[in-house]
């Protein structure tokens, strides 16, 4: 779990949960912790982060719709971006091309900013 909230774009475990989590917060990853440390011991390491708040973050009106456009991107994270783009906005081209979207590109290639961006366009169009 602590590898996929600390994961960055272009990997692996990279998903909402890397997104949503780093959109207020800066985590550290302390220490990993063996599990014999722990009676009884589970069968995987634990990690031991620390969350703290932004002084400046993203301005996003509702934290609702961030999670709706991670869930819309990520439900089919190995399709191209143009299929969750299409889905979200009608005008998916002129979404695009303003926030210089390759269509090409997957869910797991786009960076945190990139998707804070696409949430308040989406906000834009549901005021």
């Amino acid at each position: 779990m602590a590898d996929r909230i600390l994961a960055k774009s272009n990997s692996k475990n990279y998903g909402r949960l890397s997104i949503i989590s780093s959109w207020k917060m800066n985590i550290e990853k302390i220490i990993d912790i063996n599990p014999s440390s722990f009676f009884p011991s589970p069968k995987i390491k634990s990690s031991l982060l620390v969350f703290k708040p932004k002084d400046k973050f993203y301005k996003i009106d509702n934290p609702k719709n961030l999670e709706h456009v991670t869930n819309i991107f990520f439900h089919q994270r190995r399709k191209m971006i143009k299929k969750p783009l299409k889905f979200l906005f009608n005008n998916y081209e002129k979404v695009a091309e303003e926030l210089s979207l390759d269509l090409n590109l997957r869910p797991q290639n786009l960076n945190n900013l990139t998707y804070y961006k696409i949430c308040s366009y989406y906000e834009k169009l549901l005021s």
